[in-house]
């Protein structure tokens, strides 16, 4: 077993994280850049379970938030759940163990270990819906003059983008699979969908899938281009 697939956790460890997390608050809160300081919070979140990532935004109710993340690996959203249950009460902070839906400009950045990160426009993107046989749902995504890209690249930035719009949670509950690609076959080109629309075709074939409405995929990318 790799050890990104590790779904147990050190409940020291995760008592030592918060502690450490809880000195530096204040200096998160007042953006101070002291050195390291990011890289310090990388590594710790590494070590409760080397499968989790961290996301920290403006918080939908206090200052700031800090999300640990399964990184969409389902089997890590537990150990993800039982860190944020430990957090300490900050006053301007809060925590989430799965990464929230954004107002956002759609613009995502391509992180890389050997270089800079990469600012990415995504607002012309497209999307098709299909359904998955398990139940779920299957999407792809397309945008014009993406540059070259490794396969985990393109998950991540295709995972990256999802979860803005939708949340983590739902993407891991809803979507069975995500890819990127250049380009849809022709057959399917008219189905093809802003992006901006996602979250309203998710609902849209949710809903209709349980009234039993076998029509929901042929009609639920026009329903979310007339749902604004």
């Amino acid at each position: 077993m790799s050890g990104y697939e590790m779904t147990t956790v050190d409940p020291r460890k995760i008592d030592e994280f918060w502690v450490w997390f809880a000195q530096v608050s204040d200096s998160l809160i007042a953006g101070i850049e002291r050195p390291g300081l990011m890289s310090q919070l990388e590594d710790r979140v590494r070590d409760l379970n080397p499968g989790l990532t961290w996301e920290m935004t403006a918080g939908m109710e206090k200052s700031r938030q800090l999300t640990i993340s399964p990184n969409l690996k389902r089997e890590l959203l537990p150990i993800a759940q039982r860190i944020v249950f430990n957090a300490p009460v900050l006053p301007h902070w809060e925590f989430y163990a799965a990464r929230t839906p954004k107002e956002w400009n759609y613009k995502v950045l391509l992180k890389s270990h050997a270089e800079r990160p990469v600012e990415l426009d995504v607002k012309d993107w497209v999307f098709i819906l299909l359904s998955a046989p398990d139940g779920g749902w299957h999407v792809l995504l397309s945008g014009r003059n993406l540059p070259l890209l490794t396969d985990s690249q393109r998950r991540q930035i295709a995972g990256d983008v999802l979860c803005n719009i939708l949340g983590e949670q739902l993407v891991m509950d809803v979507i069975t699979e995500f890819e990127l690609v250049h380009s849809f076959h022709h057959y399917l080109t008219n189905r093809a969908t802003s992006i901006r629309f996602l979250s309203v075709a998710i609902a849209n074939a949710q809903r209709c899938r349980s009234c039993g409405d076998s029509t929901s995929l042929n009609n639920g990318n026009s329903r979310a281009e007339r749902e604004r």
